[in-house]
């Protein structure tokens, strides 16, 4: 079978006002960067994963800023909200048949679970029991295939200041992985720098942002670092590996 080839990019802060900057950078114009640099990527990505914070003000003219950009991609995008996102508005303004906010893609022998990690209203996130029960459901449906799943907010704690507005529920989700064995990876955004490491057998990542990057200094301050853009590549293959790298866009 195929290596399974996927892209993710993640906290695009999308403004609807296009004079406005994150630490003296246009968020369109680092994200337009990423884009042109994913688009020379070989092999292809089959799929694109927007994990979130796809625009700051969850308003539709920042929606409507950011859509033609994602469909210079040229390739199936599947998106979830962060906490700067409304889902109601991704649904009016994003979707598309390029662009697909559906829960689960199959790559043959692979499934990708897309999970909604937000709260509305808050920074942090959580997952209730109804969608840790989806959860639960889509890795039994998906029990011959190796599976990652992907959401916006990081397993809290992982060693960053943003610990605090992470997953604030994690170890019911690691309950509902436990039981599974197909589980390869879990792959999330929010935290605008890199985190790698394993539980359980699971390939756990972390992606920094394509506009700014946040400092991972679990003892100091809230603050950002001059690090570039960056997007993640992924590389499934059919012995359930995951090999992948962060992608910096000077």
């Amino acid at each position: 079978m195929p290596v399974r080839h996927l892209v993710q990019i993640t906290d695009l802060h999308i403004d609807a006002d296009p004079y406005d900057r994150k630490q003296g950078r246009d968020t369109l114009e680092t994200l337009s960067r990423v884009v042109a640099a994913v688009r020379w990527q070989h092999p292809a990505p089959e799929l694109v994963l927007a994990t979130g914070d796809l625009v700051d003000d969850g308003s539709p003219d920042a929606y409507d800023r950011l859509k033609p950009v994602l469909l210079e991609l040229g390739r199936p995008v599947s998106a979830i909200p962060g906490n700067h996102d409304l889902m109601g508005l991704m649904r009016e303004h994003l979707a598309d048949e390029t662009i697909a906010l559906t829960t689960s893609h199959s790559l043959d022998p692979w499934r990708i679970v897309m999970l909604d990690s937000t709260v509305e209203g808050e920074t942090h996130g959580h997952l209730g029991a109804e969608r840790l029960d989806r959860l639960d459901a889509a890795l039994v449906a998906a029990s011959q295939a190796h599976v990652l799943v992907v959401m916006h907010h990081q397993p809290a704690p992982i060693g960053s200041p943003l610990d605090d507005v992470g997953l604030d529920n994690a170890p019911d989700l690691y309950t509902v992985l436990d039981r599974h064995t197909n589980v390869r990876g879990l792959l999330w955004g929010h935290i605008h720098h890199v985190h790698d490491s394993t539980r359980n057998g699971v390939r756990l990542l972390g992606t920094p942002s394509t506009c700014v990057q946040f400092k991972n200094d679990p003892d100091g301050a809230f603050g950002y670092t001059d690090e570039p853009p960056a997007f993640r590549r992924l590389a499934l293959h059919d012995d359930g590996r995951i090999e992948t790298e962060v992608v910096w866009v000077d």
